[in-house]
């Protein structure tokens, strides 16, 4: 079943609050940076004095309106919802004064950069996307650097941000911003790829496959591939064979139908480490800035 727009919403607030608290009550009171249009904000507010969530807004309503001129009404779609709410957020945490700080700067840096790694990771889970440098640098990749490696037009984006940097931060926190990147980028990748149920490839062949179709497609709601002209080695039989992918939970459902049925069928069972698909469960061939 897929995921309602109000638990969506729902999924979408807890990154946005996991964002704004790692970067409100941990980064900003034990001194840290971070890249990105955070670091750019707060650079930015180093010489303006205006509040850098606010800047923050100004930027990625300006990233926004340059993706629908480029990239067109897909990518809007994708970040429309977090750059409006992700400032939002950003901006009220900042007013309430919650300091979490550490002994140890190297334990901050942590814990800020594995909680901020969640608060991307969790949208970017449902399909989702803040609308940041990597946006960014898909833009440039379609209007400039048309021949070049995205994740390289990537790396000399944030290598341009820490330079730009410099101008309000000293060495040893843009050092600790380039750490903390590692570790959010790993989190980050952690809650995307790894976090909740695993996929699996169910391969089925035997005769008569029309009712676990069936329950393929209308009761866990996944795609079916169906191969007509399999044939036993053994028996030399004409069989059906069908290859799904589906969750954990989905697999047992599957499997105790089959059971239950007594269908049968041989069942092959393989785990996957990405899908790339349409479906909720899979990831999308256009996410370029997760390795």
């Amino acid at each position: 079943m897929k995921k309602s727009p109000v638990f969506k919403g729902f999924l979408l607030v807890i990154g946005c609050l996991c964002c704004s608290i790692a970067t409100n009550w941990i980064m900003i009171p034990n001194g840290l940076a971070t890249p990105g249009i955070t670091g750019i904000s707060m650079t930015v507010e180093k010489f303006t004095g205006i509040n850098y969530a606010l800047i923050y807004y100004a930027i990625t309503i300006l990233i926004l309106i340059v993706t629908w001129m480029t990239l067109g009404k897909r990518d809007v779609s994708n970040i429309v919802s977090l750059s409006i709410l992700y400032p939002m957020v950003l901006w009220v945490l900042s007013f309430i004064d919650i300091q979490i700080i550490f002994e140890e700067k190297l334990i901050a840096l942590a814990a800020f950069s594995v909680l901020y790694g969640i608060g991307v990771g969790i949208p970017y889970r449902i399909g989702f996307s803040y609308g940041g440098d990597d946006t960014v640098a898909k833009i440039l990749k379609k209007t400039i650097w048309k021949s070049t490696e995205l994740k390289k037009i990537y790396y000399f984006e944030e290598v341009l941000i820490l330079l730009i940097m410099t101008l309000a931060f000293s060495l040893d926190q843009l050092a600790y911003a380039f750490a903390g990147q590692l570790i959010y980028v790993n989190s980050m990748n952690y809650v995307v790829f790894n976090l909740g149920p695993k996929l699996y490839d169910v391969q089925m062949i035997g005769k008569n496959m029309e009712k676990i179709e069936d329950f393929i497609i209308h009761k866990i709601h996944k795609s079916v591939t169906i191969y007509h002209d399999a044939m036993g080695g053994y028996s030399k039989e004409p069989k059906i064979q069908m290859s799904c992918v589906c969750n954990s939970r989905e697999y047992v459902q599957l499997r105790e139908f089959i059971k239950e049925g007594n269908f049968e069928c041989f069942i092959k069972v393989l785990p996957l480490i990405h899908v790339f698909g349409q479906n909720r469960d899979f990831h999308r061939l256009d996410d370029e800035n997760i390795e």
